[in-house]
């Protein structure tokens, strides 16, 4: 305490009371708001809180110091030392019937009167008191009185007995000290070391000194300035904090020579430091007109003898109030939770919210930790209705053999969960891919193999200028519509497209069969449609109403198809031109979207998204001059690469440019396994050599590490070896999958 500043303590074994002390004590006792309505008289602490005020004491006038009694009886013990350098035990709500009640009262009277500047109870001889005063002359200013020694009235004269000159009453005093310490000097601050209760530690005026009441006239001392508020860490006791002005100094009391640590320098002087006493490590500190309150935490396991690694300190600011705060008192037990009171006597209950530590483990399960407790969050296996982490999707198909089916490359997508419309259209690519370039291989070794791979946007430009359109008849209609003549290079596209199968036949009859087997009515209406067979539309969309899980609404579609007429003015096309954008279904609209265009200008078809890139990419091979669908697969390729749309690697093969749009597509869901998969299938090795394939397969060997998945990752580097002749597996990987 300095001047009339209040300074508050928290019961040491009450932990529902405090006392707050300036010119006078009082006493509160705090009870929770949270259940129960406030009380009319109360002090609102927080939201949670409020103090109801038990008792006043002002019968000890010039109060410097206070110190709460340590032991459970009496409660409410305190003892108060005065600007006189008496030490006054007295008390708050006195149990009367406890055998400690002679001690109320009782006064401890130095030889010559001084400021009394700290008191410090033993905190395991409960008896010993010991008060730090201001220098005189050649008397001690540091003694430990015992409470319980007789009272010697006799010795003293009576005029010293008396508090002030309105007292008439003597008092009952003790002059005679157990101990007398630090003779000419002053003292400023104490506190007993808890590793032994005969060791004392005292801030004197130039050094702090380790007193050892074994042997009194030795003492253990270093020269500092840093002699104010000495204070020990709980929680590990060697370590303790003083302060000057705006420092604070931390010191190891095994290595005594010089401060471990100087924290920051403040621009105010300091007014107190505290230990918290229920988290290791964390410091409090307040300046002089300030509402802040730093918090230091020491981030560092003590340190044996002679270790110099310097303590990692970790500073962050609170304010529990507005205004200024005269001083704080952490609660004994409550965690980080502290009251502070302003110098018109406000206060404020404050939690002292911990750093949360997070920790994310490989398979997803989040950790942290916040003050003492820990918590965990994992992702539910079962839980359909929230959309996976991409890193569990990954370990999933990772355990499922993901992207090692290089027979039936196309199966790779039901293995990734078939839930996936790009991952699909990708791996039917891949296989398409593989499937064409081995049959071109076996036909002519090393002609035209690679050119699949590199995809339809290299496909069409190899063959520019070299087909003309020629009239086609519909069936089922009296009618003729302009397409193109179908040469190598279209043909393999379509074939990309999965439209028609390998030979010369370009019946897609096959492929509608498999659409109807798929129950995907409306798109093999739209693609039955796209090659002039409105009659089999029709009839598969009847087919698609009358199934199981079939939409009624199909029919409708039907008969709207039966009363197709090209005339322009018609009936028909108004109200289809209507109905088509009220259609849900992008199949639908496109097919009449495909009936109700001008010749040669197709855009409601070519340009709508929600309809797969190889069913518009097929369209335009059959109805597009060269120089339009030159020019429309390159707008549609980059539209692909910028947004990392995985149906896009159909037009970019797997190139440079396929490069670029996978680095869009990873950059946009991290999913660097299929990335590296397809990187790998059937890529030349300048692809290969690029560093980001390089980046995505190294990260995915990281991601089989941290998984421990050691016997996929061994499969991955055999599946990457054979894939690239230029990786080769180690050695011990071969190894261990021959003993699996």
């Amino acid at each position: 305490m300095s001047g009339t500043k209040p300074d508050i303590l928290w019961a040491p074994h009450q932990v529902d009371r405090f006392v707050v002390c300036d010119s006078e004590l009082s006493l509160y006792h705090v009870e929770s708001t949270v259940n129960s309505e406030f009380k009319a008289g109360s002090l609102r602490l927080s939201e949670d809180s409020a103090a109801t005020l038990l008792s006043i004491n002002s019968e000890t006038p010039y109060m410097k110091c206070v110190a709460w009694y340590l032991n459970y009886d009496p409660e409410c013990l305190l003892a108060v030392g005065q600007a006189n350098g008496r030490v006054v035990l007295t008390s708050l709500g006195q149990d009367h019937n406890s055998k400690f009640k002679d001690l109320i009262g009782k006064e401890f009277v130095p030889k010559h009167a001084r400021q009394c500047n700290t008191l410090a109870w033993n905190p395991l001889d409960s008896n010993w008191l010991a008060a730090g005063l201001d220098k005189h002359r050649a008397d001690f200013s540091v003694l430990i009185w015992d409470i319980c020694s007789k009272y010697t009235p006799d010795i003293v004269p009576m005029e010293k007995v008396r508090l002030s000159a309105g007292e008439t009453e003597t008092t009952l005093l003790v002059t005679k000290p157990l101990y007398e310490l630090g003779q000419n000097d002053a003292c400023l601050s104490l506190c007993w070391l808890p590793r032994d209760q005969k060791l004392l530690l005292a801030g004197m005026h130039r050094n702090l000194a380790i007193f050892d009441l074994r042997n009194t006239s030795q003492k253990m001392f270093v020269n500092t300035k840093a002699v104010q508020g000495v204070t020990v860490d709980p929680y590990f006791h060697d370590r303790v904090a003083s302060f000057y002005e705006g420092q604070v100094a931390i010191w190891d009391l095994r290595k005594f020579e010089k401060p471990v640590l100087t924290l920051t320098e403040q621009p105010k002087p300091l007014t107190k430091v505290a230990w918290c006493p229920t988290r290791t490590g964390l410091l409090a500190t307040l300046t002089r007109d300030s509402n802040i309150i730093r918090l230091y935490d020491m981030q560092h396991t003590p340190t044996p003898i002679g270790d110099e690694t310097e303590p990692t300190i970790i500073e962050r600011s609170v304010q529990p109030c507005d205004n200024y705060i005269a001083s704080f008192a952490w609660h004994p037990t409550s965690q980080n939770r502290m009251i502070v009171v302003t110098p018109n006597r406000t206060m404020s209950d404050f939690t002292v919210f911990e750093r949360i530590s997070l920790a994310w483990s490989p398979i997803t399960s989040l950790m942290w930790a916040c003050g003492r407790h820990l918590y965990e969050c994992a992702e539910e296996e079962n839980d359909n209705s929230l959309e996976k982490d991409i890193a569990t999707k990954m370990r999933l198909r990772a355990l499922s053999r993901y992207g090692l089916d290089t027979e039936q490359v196309w199966r790779n997508h039901i293995l990734a969960g078939n839930e996936d419309p790009q991952l699909k259209s990708l791996w039917y690519t891949l296989h398409f891919m593989k499937q064409y370039t081995e049959d071109m291989d076996q036909k002519s070794p090393g002609n035209k193999g690679s050119l699949v791979y590199s995809g339809i946007k290299s496909i069409v430009k190899s063959s520019l200028g070299m087909v003309e359109s020629s009239r086609h008849n519909w069936s089922g209609l009296d009618k003729q519509t302009d397409i193109q003549n179908l040469n190598e290079e279209r043909i393999l596209a379509l074939q990309l497209c999965g439209w028609i199968k390998k030979g010369t036949d370009v019946d897609v009859g096959p492929f509608l069969n498999s659409l109807v087997q798929e129950g995907e009515w409306e798109r093999a209406a739209a693609v039955a449609l796209f090659n002039l067979d409105i009659r089999r539309a029709i009839q598969i969309l009847n087919e698609g109403a009358s199934s199981e899980k079939g939409d009624l609404n199909l029919n409708v579609v039907a008969m709207a198809l039966s009363g197709y007429t090209d005339e322009k003015n018609s009936l028909w096309r108004e109200m289809c031109s209507t109905l088509r954008l009220q259609l849900n279904n992008p199949y639908l609209c496109v097919m009449f979207a495909f009936l109700t265009s001008e010749t040669g200008s197709y855009d409601g078809v070519l340009y709508e998204n929600k309809v797969a890139v190889r069913d518009r990419v097929a369209f335009a091979c059959k109805f597009l001059s060269d120089s339009q669908l030159n020019r429309y697969i390159e707008k549609l390729t980059n539209e692909m690469k910028e947004a990392g749309n995985l149906e896009g690697i159909l037009l970019t093969g797997l190139t440079k440019d396929g490069v670029d749009l996978m680095e869009s597509y990873v950059d946009r869901t991290g999913d660097v396994q299929t990335a590296s998969y397809c990187m790998l299938q059937g890529s030349p090795l300048d692809v290969l050599k690029d560093e980001r394939v390089q980046y995505w397969i190294e990260n995915y060997r990281n991601l089989l590490d941290a998984w421990r998945f050691w016997h996929k990752r061994a499969e991955f580097d055999i599946h990457r070896s054979k894939l690239d002749p230029s990786s080769k597996p180690l050695a011990q990987i071969t190894v261990m999958l021959g003993r699996i």
